[in-house]
């Protein structure tokens, strides 16, 4: 038994190692599943907007991201239907490359612990291969522009730049990170370059698709305009109280609370690498997703993937209690909304119970979860007077030989 324990130690410490279960359990997981009904729906949509050479933004309510996932989706239900391989398994295969690359880089530039962490991870896992979404691929691309940092050159943040704008191209939201990248680059000409390439692939990305499916308004609207249900953080309690009261008051009422916290985060995403320019880029970008959490109007199940690389990269031990708390919140959160297959056997654990008391453990999971990602975030914010400082661009960077277990 010892020796049997001593093998498989090295192998979870080899470099290969890791990947491989990483990939091995999200393979595992997408073909046990059937993804988030609705998400999954959604994609077909916008993957049949292309077939009909329809503007997808006029096809379908369902799509508020930059014109990139189209294409995915696109190319994924063609190879699903000259395959017969089935598209809800297909479509989740970009996400899992995007864990994996994840999972690698963590290896590579930072520790086997941190590489662990987010191969291991169960919120990952249940995002990116149950449910169905694709942040793993944004975050992909997050995690390289914090590579793409730490490496040697005065080009380094450009490079870091060009990455971060391939995942704003992705989802909008990475360009809450770009203002702590850009407070670490200097001279001002510099700072300017690097925002240019940060938004150049959304650029190209809009020029590109309304070449061929035509410019309309909506392109900018659905992106722009795009508000989260309140599924998690603060809202949900509200929400839900409403929502049993008089349902139509759920928007009267949230929606102006609404826009005062986005315009809160927008002000906090900028004040904070001023404040704290001398915070590495990866703690900024932790901390910013930690307010998003505490303050955000609307929190969907995929965002509680955002904050797991950061951790990586930060604190291990604070990562660990924040998937303890998203794990549970996501499990019941799936139940709830009868959402049942993101589960492998999900549907047979949600018929243990009445839908009443998942309810009950979602409303319990939920507070516990913002509590404790508020919790985590005043105690990083008090981080400041033992930090060391940031590397500037002309200077060469301290690269990834921190220890495991961070600095909280």
């Amino acid at each position: 038994m010892e020796r049997m324990l001593t093998s498989v130690r090295k192998f979870l410490t080899s470099p290969g190692g890791v990947l491989l279960v990483a990939l091995g359990l999200r393979v595992v997981v997408a073909m046990l599943t059937t993804g988030a009904a609705y998400d999954i729906d959604s994609y077909h949509l916008q993957a049949a907007s292309v077939f009909q050479h329809r503007n997808v933004y006029l096809f379908t309510d369902r799509y508020p991201y930059p014109p990139v996932w189209v294409w995915v989706v696109a190319l994924v239900q063609w190879f699903a239907n000259l395959t017969a391989i089935p598209f809800v398994f297909l479509v989740k295969v970009p996400a899992i490359a995007g864990d994996c690359l994840i999972v690698a880089l963590l290896q590579r530039y930072k520790s086997n612990a941190a590489a662990r962490f987010y191969a291991l991870n169960p919120v990952s896992i249940l995002i990116t291969a149950g449910h169905g979404q694709f942040d793993g691929l944004v975050f992909a691309l997050v995690v390289l522009a914090w590579v793409c940092w730490q490496a040697e050159g005065r080009a380094r943040g450009y490079w870091a730049a060009l990455a971060l704008g391939g995942a704003i191209a992705l989802k909008g939201y990475p360009i809450l990170f770009l203002p702590a990248l850009l407070i670490h680059i200097s001279p001002n000409k510099q700072r300017y370059i690097a925002a240019g390439l940060a938004l150049l692939p959304l650029a190209l990305a809009f020029l590109v698709y309304g070449a061929l499916f035509g410019f309309v308004g909506a392109m900018l609207t659905h992106v722009l305009g795009y508000s989260s249900s309140p599924y998690f953080g603060w809202s949900f309690l509200p929400a839900l109280v409403l929502n049993s009261i008089e349902p139509s008051t759920v928007p009267l009422v949230l929606t102006p609370v609404g826009y005062v916290a986005r315009a809160a985060l927008v002000a906090f995403a900028c004040y904070l690498p001023w404040r704290h320019s001398d915070w590495p880029v990866e703690r900024l970008w932790l901390v910013m997703l930690l307010a998003f959490y505490a303050l955000a109007p609307g929190v969907s199940a995929q965002y509680l993937l955002w904050a797991l690389p950061f951790f990586a990269l930060v604190d291990l031990t604070l990562g660990w209690r924040y998937t303890a708390f998203s794990t549970l919140a996501a499990v019941f959160y799936y139940f709830t909304t009868l959402n049942p297959g993101v589960l492998p056997l999900g549907a047979s654990f949600a018929a243990l119970a009445p839908q009443l008391v998942w309810l009950g453990c979602y409303v319990a999971a939920n507070l516990g979860w913002w509590l404790v990602c508020t919790r985590v975030f005043l105690r990083v914010l008090r981080w400041s007077a033992v930090l060391p400082p940031a590397p500037q661009l002309a200077s060469v960077p301290s690269g990834g030989g921190e220890d495991d277990e961070g600095v909280g």
